[in-house]
């Protein structure tokens, strides 16, 4: 009988192209997790006592953060469609959908127990109209789709570790200034979880540089200097059209001006852009230490020394 039908190969994860790739798959799923093991509604005393321009501030970033992780969550999928992937790397690809996916439901969650009288139904068909939304998909979409696999990787960079942050600021500075600290613990997986992307998808960018002659390498630096601009200057006009306090507002756009350039750096460019440090002191204190990630570059081993063995209680929800 043909077995021409089978279009996948059995991986193998003992003999991989990059050893970098087993070290990412054991941190990823080492930092699995779920919205309903943290106790949100714990945080709702301290919702009730923002004010409303504060409350709307947050559902509507909540709502916007919703609809970027959905279309991450879907179209970071393209990276390996017609490219040069090894198995592994679409197995981190596919780990990274997921997680994608339960930050929306951690959004959804936030947004129901502090609001609960918020239609989501139309707050969703607001984001998945707004026309400066739709825009920078489409953007974003469109280089998923039509360019070239250094390209994708990132766009998907830039998503995960520029844009997600024009929205993500003010969601640190309820945990940091209002003592909201079960959204922090939910702040804690998902920066973990999206910083170690970003980690893992600037190292991919620069092995496919390595792999590039000359010309292609300095064409791809012009675009990205361009790119980061472009997303730096959208994510500014972001954070002036969708936030309404002023404070959070210089934050935001710190916060994104700092992120740029760590984008830059990360891949051996040259930071480009100017921040003030010193309104970043209390969220770079946290930031620092989510994104320590140790990793162990070793086919056959955890980057955890330590076992951990699964209880009954790990099944309770």
């Amino acid at each position: 009988m043909s077995k021409n039908y089978l279009y996948y190969r059995a991986i193998n994860w003992n003999v991989v192209e990059d050893e970098f790739d087993n070290a990412v798959w054991e941190r990823a799923t080492s930092l699995f997790w779920l919205d309903t093991r943290i106790p949100i509604e714990n945080d709702f005393t301290n919702w009730v006592k923002l004010n409303l321009e504060e409350q709307e501030q947050l559902k509507r970033l909540l709502i916007l953060l919703t609809n970027l992780s959905t279309n991450q969550s879907i179209e970071v999928g393209e990276i390996v469609r017609n490219g040069k992937c090894s198995q592994q790397e679409v197995a981190i690809l596919n780990n990274i959908q997921f997680i994608e996916m339960v930050n929306t439901k951690a959004y959804n969650r936030i947004l129901l127990t502090f609001d609960k009288e918020i239609n989501l139904k139309k707050s969703f068909e607001w984001v998945d109209n707004e026309s400066r939304v739709l825009e920078y998909l489409n953007d974003i979409n469109t280089v998923y789709r039509e360019s070239s696999l250094v390209k994708k990787r990132f766009i998907a960079l830039c998503i995960e570790g520029l844009l997600n942050y024009a929205y993500l600021a003010y969601l640190f500075e309820l945990w940091i200034n209002k003592e909201f600290n079960n959204l922090g613990s939910m702040l804690e997986m998902i920066i973990r979880n999206e910083s170690l992307h970003c980690f893992y998808f600037s190292h991919k960018i620069k092995l496919l540089l390595k792999e590039s002659d000359l010309q292609e390498v300095e064409r791809f630096k012009a675009w990205g200097y361009e790119t980061v601009n472009h997303f730096v200057k959208l994510g500014i006009n972001l954070i002036g059209d969708f936030y309404y306090l002023k404070e959070s507002k210089i934050i935001a756009k710190n916060l994104i001006l700092q992120e740029a350039n760590n984008i830059l750096m990360g891949i051996g460019l040259k930071e480009q852009f100017n921040f003030n440090a010193e309104v970043l002191k209390g969220i770079n204190f946290r930031l620092n230490n989510l994104r320590r990630h140790h990793l162990s570059i070793s086919s056959n081993k955890s980057a955890s020394t330590d076992e951990e063995i699964m209880e009954e209680s790990d099944y309770e929800f």
